[in-house]
């Protein structure tokens, strides 16, 4: 008996298959957040159209056949807008700013175009926001003011204050646990203007406060005055942006690997003991 021509609805059901199928394979190796759409379609053999022809909701739609075939875990509820925003910065540091859409990024997040532009309006928007979610500014802010204030009130000796600030900063940009998303918002940084004007303008308030505690020591004659108050800022985002956007090339290096402490320590000595008159590094 002669093989019967396939029906059309037979052909849908097996390109609907051949997704959930490919979805299940990549799932193996990493979880369903960080599976592209493009990934998906790849391994199955199909187009992006037919990706959305059946999962007209997109990856969304794919998770609750998944969770509901017992392929995934229910997801817990998650932040919406902390989704859209890990899912731009990955998809920013893919394919580059300019040529990431919000239709993408929406694909990206699971999420519909119409849910992510009810949280970003704008693609600028949206790169604004990200790079304040992944600065964590008001922790340094913090820290620094907190560290100038008992200076000033004389609780602790300018080196202590001084030690405090380069920790802050040390702990702040490089020990956060979104260590690996950080690096990523860095080179974003590094590469588009716009984003470094936004993180210039997020550490505006803590650039003051050291500016105002270095030159009141100058002021006072406890600091040198040839000493820039300026500088201190863009030394220190300097050695530890660079540090965080460089952490792989610099672990290939044949140079010493410094400890939390070591580090430290080394760039206070560096600006401490810059700005301290030679006459009154004896008595530090």
């Amino acid at each position: 008996m002669a093989e019967r021509d396939p029906e059309p609805g037979d052909a849908r059901a097996r390109g609907k298959e051949r997704l959930i199928q490919a979805t299940e394979s990549l799932l193996r190796s990493r979880p369903f957040e960080e599976v592209t759409v493009e990934e998906i379609t790849r391994e199955a053999k199909l187009s992006r159209p037919a990706f959305y022809y059946h999962f007209a909701g997109g990856k969304e739609q794919l998770r609750a056949t998944l969770v509901e075939r017992g392929l995934l875990r229910e997801r817990p509820t998650q932040d919406t807008r902390a989704l859209i925003l890990e899912a731009a910065l990955r998809a920013f540091a893919r394919s580059g700013i300019s040529a990431t859409t919000l239709d993408e990024i929406a694909a990206e997040a699971g999420v519909s175009r119409g849910t992510l532009c009810w949280h970003f309006h704008t693609k600028e928007e949206l790169l604004a926001a990200l790079i304040r979610h992944y600065i964590p500014h008001g922790t340094l802010q913090s820290a620094i003011a907190e560290a100038v204030h008992e200076a000033e009130e004389g609780q602790i000796d300018d080196r202590t204050a001084v030690y405090r600030i380069v920790a802050a900063f040390h702990d702040t940009l490089m020990a956060t646990p979104q260590g690996d998303l950080l690096r990523l918002a860095m080179l974003l940084i590094h590469s588009h203007p716009d984003a470094a004007q936004i993180l210039a303008r997020v550490l505006t308030e803590n650039r003051k406060i050291l500016i105002n505690f270095v030159r009141t020591r100058q002021e006072q004659g406890r600091f040198r005055r040839t000493f820039a108050p300026e500088l201190i800022v863009q030394i220190l985002a300097s050695i530890f942006v660079m540090r965080v956007v460089a952490r792989g090339l610099l672990s290939q290096l044949s140079v010493r690997q410094f400890s939390r402490e070591e580090l430290i320590e080394q760039v206070v000595d560096l600006l401490f003991y810059g700005m301290v008159p030679c006459d009154q590094r004896e008595r530090v």
